[in-house]
């Protein structure tokens, strides 16, 4: 093989790369923005699914949410900018690490049930297990129907990231963070009207 046909060759192999490079480097700004897309395209039809439901559930929980206004009393600022922080942090943990966020939201919901089943005397001992805090509350009919609907609803959202049927977007993470928050406010306001109400238990 001569001089001339080795560098012929070399150009050919090195070509598309280099093309490649050169592209990549030039439109990298748009190459970046695509990125979130192509993970959502490639994470499949059940986190989509996923991801819509949890976004129909934060919708549902802010439409719940106007309709339903606290009857007693009004909370103090300090505390609603507290709230205020928390939501925020748990939003930007989101980002970071949505199947726990998930999980960590489940649970303050499920903390509120068991506090809703000790203010109604069905739930006494604080090591009850979660799974009989849920079905004594929500089979004793105190809570309004769509409230009812909504603690369903973010129950088996949770379950699909536990058992590890979905793995969710931050976006899923985010919306059921917000959703979460919503519906915990509206089982503490019932909780406001009901006898032998505590703020902490």
């Amino acid at each position: 093989m001569d001089w001339l046909t080795f560098v012929s060759k070399l150009i050919d192999s090195l070509a598309w790369p280099l093309v490649a490079l050169v592209l990549g480097l030039v439109f990298r700004r748009k190459l970046l923005d695509l990125i979130p897309a192509i993970r959502k395209f490639k994470a499949g039809p059940l986190e989509a699914e996923f991801e819509l439901a949890a976004k129909e559930i934060r919708v549902s929980a802010a439409e719940v949410s106007v309709m339903s206004k606290p009857t007693v009393g009004g909370e103090l600022e300090a505390q609603r900018e507290e709230g205020a922080k928390e939501i925020v942090e748990s939003l930007l943990s989101a980002r970071n690490d949505p199947a726990g966020m998930i999980l960590e939201g489940w649970s303050k919901v499920d903390g509120e049930l068991f506090r809703l089943g000790h203010q109604l005397g069905d739930i006494a001992d604080p090591l009850t297990n979660t799974t009989k805090v849920y079905e004594s509350v929500m089979s004793s009919g105190v809570l309004p129907f769509e409230t009812t609907r909504l603690v369903r609803e973010l129950r088996d959202l949770r379950n699909k990231v536990a058992h590890v049927k979905v793995v969710p977007t931050s976006d899923a993470a985010q919306d059921y963070v917000l959703a979460v928050d919503r519906v915990i406010k509206l089982i503490h306001n019932y909780r406001k009207n009901l006898p032998n109400y505590r703020p902490t238990i």
